[in-house]
């Protein structure tokens, strides 16, 4: 990660959350001093940009106030933008591609496949 500008941080929704797999590399790679500082000095990962991408298995409207899960995903993820934070990335907008447990469409999954690799696109720029 270190030798990168741009870090992508992809997982499925599991349970509101990363999967626990994730969550153990998480674990073991975000660790004091190097992906953090207590004393405000950088860390290696300053600067960066890091993008979060997730699926989740249920419609977009699931995760809106008035829906099923009576919040937004970000609200869920927020721990994501506090680590992000704590080690000093530069934070994107997270990436979201719902419905998936229930069959995206040809045309769905081609937009939102071309969408995504117009933004990795971007950052080669």
């Amino acid at each position: 990660m270190a030798e990168h500008d741009v870090i992508v941080f992809q997982h499925p929704v599991f349970w509101y959350n990363t999967t626990p797999l994730f969550k153990q590399w998480q674990d073991k790679v975000f660790t004091l001093g190097w992906a953090f500082t207590m004393d405000g000095s950088p860390s290696q990962l300053a600067g960066k940009k890091a993008v979060v991408t997730v699926t989740a298995g249920v419609p977009a409207e699931h995760y809106t106030p008035e829906g099923a899960n009576k919040t937004t995903l970000e609200a869920l993820l927020s721990s994501w933008r506090a680590t992000l934070r704590l080690c000093q990335f530069d934070i994107q907008p997270m990436v979201k591609l719902y419905g998936t447990a229930f069959g995206l469409s040809d045309e769905d999954v081609t937009t939102a496949a071309k969408q995504y690799n117009e933004l990795l696109a971007s950052f080669a720029a």
